[in-house]
């Protein structure tokens, strides 16, 4: 994503969501998963679920007992910025392209900043930093975009969608959505053609859903 994001991007207005109504698409109920489908989706959920929460763990750490400068933000040093440097939008892309990650994110807000963490091969983090505060903030939950390897990605979360409790559609870029009806504030994406699995978090209510339903709102830094 290009720095002009930043400029021609609207933050969403988390105090008035607006989540279309959620109709299953044929493509997913055409498809009739088998129990082994729908066992590996569940376990998979509930690792992603773990996954969030990891996440906000290592965040912690990370900034318990660092504070690094601006020049840090060098995309020359993954290990430096782990967590522990805001990003503007363009730092974040060049870093993502430069180390040849695979990433994706929600886009940009207006005014905000971007913490990455991507220690574990296969899995990164981006972390929305409103206004641009909140680096130290071990209390707030920020907006917070998963990005997993998982082997056939779209059809474990087309199963997902089948699990007792869940919710699952194909949304406007033609991916395999689900999420539970007790945690609506996490909702992941199986990305069609490819093996990654995406977890768009967001504290707000129906905001993460709302991000997943805009056609081209969450995709890969690039």
């Amino acid at each position: 994503m290009e720095a002009k994001d930043d400029e021609t991007n609207s933050e969403i207005d988390a105090s008035e969501p607006v989540v279309p109504p959620v109709e299953p698409m044929e493509s997913v109920a055409e498809v009739t998963p088998t129990e082994d489908q729908v066992e590996e989706a569940v376990v998979a959920e509930k690792k992603s679920s773990r996954k969030i929460l990891t996440w906000i763990v290592i965040a912690i750490v990370f900034v318990g007992g660092f504070f690094f400068v601006k020049h840090q933000r060098s995309g020359n040093d993954l290990a430096k910025i782990q967590g522990k440097v805001a990003l503007s939008a363009s730092e974040l892309r060049d870093v993502v392209v430069a180390k040849k990650l695979t990433v994706y994110w929600a886009g940009p807000q207006d005014g905000a900043k971007y913490t990455l963490i991507a220690t574990t091969p296969g899995v990164a983090f981006v972390r929305y930093l409103p206004g641009g505060v909140g680096l130290n903030d071990t209390k707030t939950l920020f907006r917070a975009i998963g990005t997993y390897a998982q082997k056939n990605a779209f059809a474990v979360s087309t199963a997902g969608a089948a699990a007792n409790g869940n919710v699952g559609f194909v949304n406007a870029d033609g991916n395999a959505v689900f999420y539970s009806k007790a945690r609506p504030s996490n909702v992941y994406i199986g990305i069609k053609g490819k093996d990654i699995q995406v977890e768009v978090f967001d504290p707000v209510v129906d905001q993460a859903l709302g991000l997943v339903l805009v056609k081209n709102q969450v995709r890969q830094i690039s």
